[in-house]
């Protein structure tokens, strides 16, 4: 645990280093020192990083009360996922819909399910260019409890990150399919609870995405197939949902992430449903053709999942599974989370870090230090977006403008 350090006053210099950088020069007459790296020190003022002046020889610390952090070293491992230099929260002019440009508008279709034998509804975004004579792969982006295909198109962040990723080029077009993951066998439908009986009907949609979801694509829509451009996402029971798929049927599918997922993968015990007896042991979370990408991101202050999110962290790790694990800061369960992982997994999608490598390297923080200035070409974003929308009152339920660096992203 980290006390609380002294904190250096120092005047602004003029034309401060960190303009250079993409970043605003402090405004206060004498900022505080919160951080400092080889290119010099910086403040934080307006829930952003800002420069102070250059230092020859700086001493890497951080102001905070009471910040814990694991020593744990870095693993990175050369191959396509240390190619992503992890940013822990997503930058604004990323995760919300920009004056003056253009998004597309999802589109809610019907079909039929042998899996449920029922109709059932999804939601689909197109490429605001569409164009049927080419192809596209598709990410399938799963809901949370209780929630159903509209879930995660209640806040502007899914449209707006996949659309501001693709629109500067971070991303490749793609097929965004949000369905219904409650998908119960015929007569085996129960009132929402937080019973596991109830769940089953999630750990069902295994079945409705292979056998009826992506026949469905496949015949409607000019998609790409193929576990190479096919991906899979989700938060909370989504999440859950999406990272117990992307290990079973890592034949199908190539890049899965989980933002805080639920428990009950492998055998554990929450406050809410109980005992999960787990849909597969410890020993079986591990997949004979690894994902090409698998991510994991939580909140620092989730109160739902707690530290489920961490333990299927730490089983992937004991058993040799290459992913990518960071923690958002002061974020709950909430779209702070959500949105940190979206954006820094599109980013790893259907190659497009190959694509871009070189100039991803020289963009976005450096690995290890999320949240810390860099060298990014975009504006560096809010540490914390509050739940509520700017200018609207109310209180975030974390510490909006304290950076800290309470998780380091790792590559395992």
């Amino acid at each position: 645990v980290f006390s609380v350090l002294a904190v250096a006053k120092v005047p602004v210099s003029f034309n401060c280093f960190s303009e250079q950088l993409g970043y605003p020069c402090c405004e206060e007459e004498n900022p505080e020192v919160y951080y400092s790296d080889e290119n010099g020190d910086w403040g934080f003022e307006n829930n952003l990083w800002c420069g102070i002046t250059e230092t020859d020889s700086p001493v890497k610390y951080y102001k905070s009360e009471q910040i814990e952090q694991e020593n744990q070293p870095q693993y990175v491992d050369e191959d396509y996922m240390s190619k992503l230099h992890v940013v822990n929260t997503c930058p604004s002019e990323y995760r919300y819909k920009q004056e003056g440009v253009e998004y597309p508008t999802p589109q809610k279709i019907t079909y039929y399910s042998k899996i449920t034998e029922t109709e059932r509804k999804m939601n689909i975004i197109l490429p605001l260019d569409y164009d049927e004579s080419k192809k596209y792969p598709v990410v399938y982006f799963l809901h949370g409890l209780m929630s159903n295909e509209d879930g995660m198109l209640e806040n502007e962040a899914t449209v707006a990150v996949l659309t501001n990723l693709m629109r500067e080029g971070k991303a490749k077009e793609m097929i965004m399919v949000l369905p219904d993951i409650y998908a119960p066998v015929p007569g085996a439908a129960v009132e929402p609870n937080y019973d596991p009986v109830y769940y089953k009907g999630y750990d069902n949609f295994i079945n409705e995405l292979s056998e009826v979801i992506m026949p469905y694509m496949e015949e409607h829509y000019s998609i790409l197939t193929g576990r190479e451009n096919t991906a899979i996402c989700g938060f909370s029971m989504g999440a859950r949902t999406s990272l117990y798929i992307g290990y079973m049927r890592s034949d199908i599918i190539g890049y899965t992430a989980a933002f805080a997922p639920a428990p009950g993968i492998t055998p554990g015990e929450d406050s809410f449903s109980g005992r999960h007896e787990g849909l597969i042991s410890e020993d079986e979370f591990r997949a004979e053709i690894p994902p090409i990408v698998s991510l994991i991101d939580c909140g620092t202050n989730d109160t739902i999942v707690g530290q489920f999110p961490k333990s299927y962290h730490e089983i992937l790790t004991r058993n040799n599974q290459k992913h990518i694990w960071f923690e958002v800061p002061y974020a709950d369960h909430d779209w702070n989370a959500i949105s940190a992982g979206l954006y820094n997994f599109l980013q790893t999608t259907f190659g497009a870090l190959d694509d871009e490598s070189e100039q991803l390297q020289q963009s976005q923080y450096q690995p290890g230090q999320p949240g810390q200035p860099g060298q990014p070409q975009h504006q560096p974003g809010q540490p914390g977006q509050p739940q509520h929308q700017p200018g609207q009152p109310g209180q975030p339920q974390h510490q909006p403008g304290q950076p800290g660096q309470p998780g380091q992203p790792q590559y395992f």
